[in-house]
């Protein structure tokens, strides 16, 4: 039978996140009342998300988030539950905290909307996320408590269908620079192979020599590989191409967009994956550039592209994703930190962006990944041998769930050369992994 939730009043808050956990996480049917009568009367499965019950049945309290439509500094109370420090405590409840109330403070990323000390990149940082500070980030918390709950429902009701999922894994790839040597051109391979030689860098020099004459493959070129391997374990990727005319000078290093070569590799990578754009550095505050490097990419396709992440993951809510949705792009893959792996929506489950500012659900929706590539190098600092037992963890944590697990990897941290020498085998066997039961 159908799961009746009785609440004196639905807030579009209260019915975006239960859409989301019973719909999504659970794939379970249900439906609101606020009449009180009705809810005594139903003879199904049900219960309340009040501040007080009606009478003896299984009782949510709220905690009031999802009674306001404001933005402001909250005083969060936190609970033990089992190992785990939550938030959104409450008391005279069937569960120690608001799940709900939870749920929806981190899946909104209720706390990005509110001042805080920006990175370099102006981007949130992740040491400031509450899932962080209550040691909850590496984790997809909303669809663990969204099991909890389910195995609570299923001991106090009786009659209730609960439908399920499977675990997916998407990897996807960022094309910051196609091409290391090749489509550079003479002056600038020229002032590479000086600053190689004032260095001493006899594998760059190596490189730079072999590729210009055509006796290997340039370095960045690991498309042959990456397509291949995602065949033989039968996963969908997407790549995300930068394509900027006149880019931020230091952060979008990539190849001129009207190179022929580039042209074509994005038309090869279309006929084997979905391809999405990768908006500049500089288009992060210039709409119209970002159109523009949508438009670019359109042409080169001959159809319309409707999915992007952003560079550096540089993103503000909501400026950003309301820039997304002007020029079209209904599927964001940014959501996710730079300096930590982990879930920073708190989910491993797609879900569309909730407009705090006004108060609604919006058509954007927003695929979340769990872990990157230069993360675990750059700022964590591990080796590939800890790299992949991370990513293993991580992946674990999503398959208890039977959620998806999005990796951002990018083409030159397959290369073998530099700083990603023995970083090839990670990806392996991150692919390898997510076939394993």
């Amino acid at each position: 039978m159908q799961l009746l939730v009785y609440s004196p009043q639905v807030t579009p808050r209260i019915r975006y996140i239960f859409n989301f956990i019973f719909r999504e996480v659970l794939r379970c049917d249900f439906d609101f009342t606020s009449v009180a009568q009705q809810f005594i009367d139903y003879n199904g499965p049900k219960f309340t998300y009040a501040d007080i019950p009606l009478a003896d049945e299984l009782f949510f309290k709220a905690d009031g988030l999802l009674s306001k439509n404001s933005i402001e500094p909250l005083n969060i109370n936190i609970a033990d539950f089992g190992n785990d420090r939550v938030p959104f405590a409450v008391k005279g409840s069937v569960l120690p905290f608001d799940i709900f109330a939870a749920s929806f403070y981190f899946l909104s990323r209720y706390e990005e909307y509110l001042p805080f000390e920006p990175d370099e990149h102006l981007r949130f940082p992740a040491k400031l996320s509450l899932q962080s500070q209550l040691g909850l980030l590496k984790f997809p918390v909303i669809d663990q408590w969204g099991v909890i709950l389910k195995n609570l429902l299923l001991n106090k009701l009786s009659n209730l269908h609960f439908g399920s999922r499977k675990f997916e894994f998407v990897p996807t790839i960022d094309i910051d620079r196609a091409y290391h040597f090749k489509s550079s051109g003479i002056i600038k391979n020229a002032a590479r192979l000086v600053r190689a030689l004032a260095k001493g860098d006899t594998e760059k020099l190596s490189n730079i020599i072999r590729t210009g004459l055509g006796k290997r493959k340039d370095p960045f070129d690991t498309y042959q590989f990456l397509h291949q391997i995602h065949q033989q374990y039968g996963l969908n990727a997407i790549f995300f191409f930068l394509l900027s005319y006149k880019g931020d000078r230091t952060h979008d290093v990539n190849i001129h967009p009207n190179d022929e070569l580039l042209q074509q590799l994005i038309k090869n990578t279309a006929k084997d994956a979905k391809v999405g754009v990768h908006p500049s550095y500089a288009s992060n505050n210039n709409v119209i550039k970002l159109k523009e490097e949508k438009e670019l990419l359109e042409s080169v396709l001959h159809k319309s592209v409707d999915s992007s992440r952003q560079h550096y993951l540089k993103m503000h809510l909501p400026k950003t994703y309301l820039q997304l949705i002007k020029v079209g792009i209904n599927h964001d893959y940014t959501m996710g930190y730079a300096s930590q792996v982990g879930f920073r929506a708190g989910t491993c489950t797609p879900f569309f962006w909730y407009d705090l500012q006004l108060d609604k659900q919006s058509h954007l929706k927003v695929h979340p990944f769990a872990v990157m590539d230069s993360t675990l190098h750059k700022y964590l600092k591990l080796n590939p041998g800890q790299a992949t037992l991370l990513i293993y963890e991580l992946m674990e944590s999503v398959k208890i769930v039977d959620g998806t697990f999005y990796s951002l990897w990018h083409n030159e941290s397959l290369s073998e050369t530099g700083h990603w020498k023995d970083w090839k085998q990670v990806y392996e066997k991150m692919l390898a992994f997510s076939k394993n039961p």
